[in-house]
């Protein structure tokens, strides 16, 4: 079926293969014409900016990023990867260094580590090797942006959305440090681009292709699970109007998909472990880090713990105030260990331990809530104490300079996107794909923390609408040369 103008109204059709006709209330730009000029070479085009993109990444691994991390998400990724191509499986690599056993781990999902354990596979195990292959993650996210405002909007808006992802400092300076946010880029990217495809031309398969997508994603951050509820079930309801058995269709086809891809880890994480846990134990230990007095900008003195025969080594909480407002606070967890000693269990009930440690304090101090909630909102969206957070985001990996000019390249990218916003809901192009993602980061920040990393789906979201704003002021300034040239030309004419 032939895509037709945007916010245009199309009657019900039956496809071959199906019983019933689906009605499509708006069908959006085919990405062979988008609403604009198609560009030639697109293909060549997009693979010079991914080549410029993976330049850039490849620059930070002998500049910004150039360091071997020792401890945290970026030591656990590195070495999980190596323990499971040699056969040991996804063991925990903080018990591994500290205990030297091995036993199963959960912190994060699966995705990620499998990508890095592909080099790998030939010998290339080290961090410098995992560093390159994350960057090829992080020019995947470039590519696929490029192609969900392609569909949207054109080749052209594609294309200038290409260019700023593969510029754009809070995308790449996380592949360098090996952070999972490049692949998970790569698949909120890739999200977008199958739900706008499945709008164009809503059918069975474009739902599991949708689900399938959120499926990938959610295998890289547990948050994307969320997506199954915030995008898919509002897409269903406004986009398939002929029964709701239709839909019925629909819903259990994305939800399929995402099921045969999550499924094999949830059962592996129920197998493995005394506790269930769907995705990681990370969604549950999270909470203390979150939950405490720095984290609340509660703390009026330093604590310390004094270590014993029984008890792990002590930890030192140097930090007071607010400082830490909205953020996350890792020494508190070290305080309580030290004071109370190491939770009994596996990983999964040690998690539980320290859901309920932070729950507890949340419950506690329910009246300083509001205010968490808004810091945690504010430091993620940059808008609270942003270069403070900057100097926070030093304890990620993260080189100040760069995360400075991130934060003004964001405001820039935000400000377009909502302008790029503004294009699309004039055009009658559905903006839900987009604006989903944005329910889901602020969603995120306010149950966990804030942080600019986590506002990773809304970043993908904005380079596409600035693509889009940025591609709709050339054609705003082509028509006012050519209403120019006209008026010049008729003038002529009459003298």
């Amino acid at each position: 079926m032939a895509d037709a103008t945007p916010g245009e109204q199309v009657a019900p059709q039956k496809r071959p293969g199906s019983e019933q006709a689906v009605e499509q209330p708006r069908s959006e730009p085919d990405s062979r014409s988008g609403g604009g000029p198609a560009v030639r070479g697109f293909r060549w085009w997009l693979g010079a900016i991914a080549a410029l993109a993976f330049a850039i990444r490849l620059a930070t691994l002998f500049t910004v990023a150039d360091f071997t991390p020792d401890g945290g998400d970026p030591y656990w990724y590195h070495t999980q990867a190596n323990e499971l191509v040699a056969g040991n499986g996804f063991v925990d690599p903080f018990i591994l260094k500290t205990e030297g056993v091995r036993v199963p781990g959960a912190q994060h999902p699966p995705l990620y580590t499998m990508w890095l354990a592909v080099p790998s596979l030939v010998g290339l195990d080290s961090y410098d090797a995992h560093k390159v292959i994350s960057c090829l993650a992080g020019v995947l996210a470039v590519a696929v942006i490029g192609l969900a405002a392609r569909r949207v909007a054109g080749d052209r808006a594609g294309l200038i959305a290409a260019t700023i992802a593969a510029v754009y400092p809070p995308l790449w300076i996380i592949d360098g440090t090996l952070w999972p946010e490049g692949l998970f880029s790569a698949l909120v990217a890739l999200t977008i681009l199958a739900a706008h495809r499945w709008v164009g031309h809503p059918t069975v398969r474009g739902s599991a292709a949708v689900g399938g997508a959120m499926g990938l994603a959610t295998l890289t951050r547990g948050e994307a699970v969320g997506l199954t509820l915030l995008l898919v079930v509002p897409l269903v309801l406004r986009f398939v109007r002929d029964g709701w058995g239709q839909r019925f269709r629909h819903l259990v086809a994305a939800g399929l998909a995402f099921s045969v891809l999550v499924a094999p880890w949830s059962v592996r994480n129920l197998v493995q472990f005394d506790r269930f846990m769907p995705l990681s134990t990370n969604t549950d230990e999270v909470f203390v880090y979150a939950n405490n007095p720095h984290a609340y900008g509660t703390a009026d003195e330093a604590l310390e713990c004094e270590p014993n025969a029984t008890k792990p080594e002590g930890a030192s909480l140097a930090a007071d105030g607010d400082a830490f407002l909205g953020f996350w606070y890792f020494p508190w967890q070290e305080y309580l260990r030290c004071r109370d000693g190491e939770p009994p269990g596996d990983v999964s009930l040690k998690a539980a331990h320290w859901r309920d440690e932070g729950t507890a304090f949340a419950t506690d101090n329910l009246d300083r809530l509001p205010v968490v909630a808004l810091a945690r909102l504010g430091r993620t969206y940059d808008l609270y104490r942003p270069f403070q957070t900057a100097q926070l985001m030093r304890f990620e990996g993260r080189d100040l300079g760069v995360s400075k000019v991130g934060i003004w390249t964001w405001w820039i990218v935000a400000a377009a996107g909502i302008a790029g916003s503004v294009v699309l809901r004039r055009r009658g192009v559905t903006l839900w794909p987009l604006g989903s993602m944005v329910v889901l980061v602020t969603v995120t920040s306010v149950y966990a923390y804030g942080s600019p990393r986590f506002r990773t789906p809304v970043d993908v979201a904005a380079i596409v609408v600035a693509g889009i704003a940025v591609d709709a002021g050339l054609r705003w300034l082509a028509r006012r040369r050519r209403d120019a040239g006209g008026a010049g030309g008729l003038a002529g004419h009459r003298r």
